[in-house]
């Protein structure tokens, strides 16, 4: 007779809880895949943003790096353009897939670190918010720099866990150099990651003999070598973006609080108000239980960049997501706090998944993506401004899926109206405009090379030679403005005369974008 195995309740209480986890991991599993194929869906069914179009344009004209940002972003495009041709498909490819290793990274280190209830409610964040989830589908610098800034802490981690899980020291940094070297070719931000892991292993006792061995100093090197091409470019082109990004966007400015508030009251809306809360919260924490090694972790890797952007508005301009990928490792934090809860000395701060900060994120998270989703689908914002002021003045402006619109049709205006003057003439005119976010619109719409005839500095104003430029003079243009950036040609450049033209586009019926069309005779070169 066969012997039955004898459970006792505390095997059975083991069990259920084995299967529900098993349970909440194929739920989760799930979620996040359905939630992907929905944003795979969108972001192949609507045009690209001013900065996509910007950084599209690079990959046509390959270059060792760039002057607003390196050049990893153009590389990859030039890629899975060359592959799918210069679609959404082919120029959103590599930020989504970036995104998704950002995803699966973080979610797997904030189990490492926490528990898999903070993992959750950090992959939900990642996928819904609107500072990370509608950011996710912009074709950027940002994805391939937020996944080599993860991939890097990640691996971090592994070298320094306290457990028998952890790496090798030489295994560690040999993949730090490599993640390093990719991050600066994306945006130099990463650097600030190599502060923070010192201030590790320094305030680790056990560790400080890491930096006696070789390979921290192997992967720096590493890195330094994979960031030559950023090196020779800017060599060749006299440092432009070394100016511009360590010089240029960090002076010039008086000390102004008011700007500060501004700079905060971005980060409440980017992050909602909520779950900026329980962010703050984990940073304070992260001091507060810097013993532990897990929360100095998260201490030492986000200070660098929060002592550096936070003050930053008191003295010169900035830019309000930068202290994003800092928020992106407190975000661990933040979940661990919403999961077990947070206790400061007696007193109860916050309760394990509060229904307070759970509704408060959801309500937040389900309102400005209804808000920011749905006018895609239908331009309703028009309708709901009229209806709550009759007699008010609707600008296009004022609905922001517009910007998503019209490039295509203004692309094949242009080159039709290129062909007829280039027929009349027997002068094909060449296609320009003022700032470079209508220059790489119209580069997108047209497929053709635009110049842009300004004296603010851009990756294609530092491009455009001066003999390219001379050789300009005496041609024809036809010269391309918007309603958000409108502009006369005869400011920004000399010619004999401009003739203005005005194209309008529509989406379900209603006016969505305006554009000026100049026919310009005989440039003479650049005023403004």
């Amino acid at each position: 007779m066969t012997q039955q195995p004898d459970f006792d309740r505390e095997d059975v209480a083991v069990i259920r809880e084995f299967w529900k986890q098993q349970n909440l991991s194929q739920k989760v599993v799930i979620l996040f895949i359905l939630t992907l194929f929905f944003r795979a869906f969108f972001s192949l069914h609507i045009g690209l943003i001013d900065d996509e179009a910007y950084h599209w344009s690079w990959s046509k004209w390959l270059q060792l790096s760039y002057f607003d940002h390196p050049g990893m972003i153009a590389w990859l495009e030039a890629i899975t353009t060359s592959l799918f041709g210069d679609t959404y498909l082919g120029v959103r490819l590599p930020g989504f897939l970036c995104f998704i290793g950002t995803v699966v990274l973080l979610y797997k280190l904030t189990r490492d670190l926490f528990d898999d209830w903070a993992a959750i409610f950090v992959g939900v964040v990642l996928l819904w918010s609107p500072f990370w989830g509608f950011g996710g589908y912009v074709a950027s610098p940002e994805p391939p720099f937020m996944f080599c800034w993860v991939a890097a802490s990640y691996v971090f981690w592994q070298g320094v866990r306290e457990d028998d899980k952890a790496w090798s020291v030489k295994k560690t940094w040999l993949w730090l150099g490599v993640l390093m070297g990719l991050g600066l070719n994306s945006k130099f931000i990463i650097a600030l990651l190599a502060p923070g892991f010192g201030l590790y292993l320094l305030a680790t006792p056990s560790r400080r003999k890491d930096l006696l061995t070789p390979w921290p100093w192997v992967g720096f090197l590493i890195a330094t070598v994979l960031a030559t091409p950023i090196f020779l470019w800017n060599h060749i082109h006299e440092w432009p973006g070394f100016k511009y990004q360590f010089h240029d966007r960090h002076s010039g400015e008086s000390f102004n609080l008011n700007r500060w508030f501004v700079f905060f009251s971005a980060q409440l809306l980017f992050a909602t108000p909520f779950l900026y809360v329980l962010i703050a919260l984990a940073f304070i924490t992260s001091f507060l239980k810097r013993q532990e090694a897990r929360w100095r972790f998260l201490l030492c890797l986000t200070l660098p960049s929060i002592a550096i952007f936070y003050p930053q508005p008191l003295f010169a301009d900035y830019k309000p997501h930068w202290s994003g990928a800092a928020y992106t490792l407190l975000l661990m934090g933040a979940g661990a706090i919403w999961s077990q809860g947070l206790v400061w000395g007696r007193r109860q701060i916050v309760q394990a998944r509060s229904k307070v900060f759970t509704w408060g994120i959801a309500g937040f998270f389900i309102l400005l993506g209804l808000i920011s989703y749905t006018p895609f689908a239908y331009p309703w914002i028009p309708k709901a401004f009229h209806l709550f002021n009759p007699n008010g003045e609707w600008k296009t402006t004022y609905d922001f899926s517009n910007e998503f619109t019209g490039w295509e049709e203004l692309g094949n205006y242009v080159n039709r109206r290129q062909r007829e003057i280039h027929a009349e003439s027997g002068s094909k005119p060449f296609i320009a405009a003022h700032r470079y976010e209508n220059t790489a619109q119209v580069t997108w719409g047209t497929k053709q090379k635009v110049y842009m005839l300004s004296s603010t500095v851009s990756n294609y104003t530092v491009m455009q030679s001066p003999e390219e430029m001379n050789n300009l003079k005496g041609q024809n243009a036809i010269f391309v403005s918007s309603e958000k950036y409108p502009a006369n040609p005869i400011e920004w450049a000399k010619w004999d005369s401009c003739e203005k033209e005005e194209l309008k586009t529509f989406r379900h019926g209603i006016h969505a974008r305006t554009f000026f069309i100049y026919f310009c005779k005989n440039f003479q070169g650049i005023t403004k």
